[in-house]
């Protein structure tokens, strides 16, 4: 990421967008939660600025920033994804802009500054592994399995690592959904008991670790509890499927491997969706669905299966379901996407230009 040091003063040149360039960061109060804010703005080879968005607290990186306007010290960044913009003031020393978002809860603005990070430093994640003989504590990485609405069905990770001062950093990844590295808010460990909480998703978890250190077993509350266990894991928990083939046969029209484009029509926003499908050497159905416009992770398929020319693709992380009908020689997936109860057209069409 390119970096550019502030002069002390305006002085006699006029500050452009390019004395923008770096990274800012900022904490929200959004109603009762605050979480953190990390603009991310480079320069393009063609010499435009480039903006993401970070929300760290929440396990999203690369969300995109619509556009940023600077008419020196007044900056304007939109964020047409949270129907959005930030109207701010740059300090004389170019290190500060403060100002606030268009709308929070109840219509209120949102007061937000923004500073200039000199550099980022290195989280100490802590030690995971034990030493020959050491007695077994929480560090280590576990995955659980809970299903917190009819029909959703999410991986919660738990990657914990043992401080030198002997508390512990704790990070939850969401794997259906693509969310990584997001912090507890609170770690308390006492005997065994173990109560993790992260205050910006409202969830507590209340366990305890068994005799043998390889279980948490507990009460996992988010606006319902739910009785889980996480096991030990050997290595960080992942949903990647290996030796997945994208490539469709170009002899069999009905191959709907390969990578698909269509677009959401929102009430309030247009969302393009790239999905990728493919399938394993025992035949089963992989892949991923991303939307650009939402930071584009890629959220791993839960679910497959056609029978041509019907195809059904699920991803249960976000209760998020596609059935399509194949036509036009295999070039298209006409059909519906259905999520929370809603069901809308989507209509996807081949890229043959970037399949995975």
């Amino acid at each position: 990421m390119a970096s550019l040091a502030p002069p002390s003063s305006f002085g006699a040149t006029k500050p452009t967008t390019l004395d923008l360039l770096g990274n800012w960061e900022a904490p929200v109060v959004f109603g009762k939660f605050k979480f953190r804010m990390v603009l991310r703005i480079d320069k393009t080879p063609e010499g435009r600025l480039s903006v993401t968005m970070d929300l760290p607290d929440q396990g999203q990186k690369g969300l995109p920033v619509s556009a940023i306007l600077f008419n020196s010290p007044d900056v304007r960044i939109e964020v047409d994804q949270f129907q959005t913009a930030y109207n701010g003031t740059l300090s004389e020393d170019l290190s500060i802009m403060t100002g606030e978002f268009e709308e929070g809860p109840g219509g209120r603005p949102i007061v937000a500054s923004f500073k200039r990070m000199k550099g980022e430093q290195a989280e100490n994640p802590g030690v995971f592994a034990f030493q020959p003989g050491e007695p077994r504590d929480i560090r280590g990485h576990w995955k659980s399995s809970i299903e917190p609405a009819p029909g959703m069905n999410i991986t919660i990770a738990l990657n914990i690592g043992r401080l030198p001062d002997s508390t512990f950093n704790v990070k939850m990844d969401v794997l259906e959904q693509a969310a990584k590295g997001i912090p507890a808010s609170s770690v308390v460990v006492s005997n065994n008991q173990v109560n993790l909480k992260w205050d910006l998703f409202q969830i507590n978890f209340n366990g305890k670790l068994s005799q043998d250190g390889n279980r948490i077993e507990g009460e996992w509350k988010q606006r319902q509890s739910i009785n889980t266990t996480f096991t030990r894991l050997e290595a960080p928990a992942s949903l990647d499927v290996k030796n997945v083939s994208y490539e469709p046969d170009p002899n069999k029209p009905d191959d709907i491997r390969g990578q698909w484009a269509g677009r959401l029509d929102l009430p309030q926003q247009k969302l393009r969706l790239i999905i990728k499908v493919g399938k394993t050497p025992d035949g089963a159905f992989a892949g991923t669905l991303a939307s650009p416009d939402q930071g584009g992770s890629e959220l791993p398929m839960t679910g497959g299966s056609f029978t041509p020319p019907k195809a059904t693709l699920e991803w249960k992380g976000i209760s998020g379901k596609f059935e399509g009908t194949l036509t036009n020689n295999g070039s298209v997936l006409d059909g519906t996407w259905e999520q929370g109860g809603m069901k809308m057209p989507l209509k996807l069409e081949r890229n043959a230009n970037n399949k995975k």
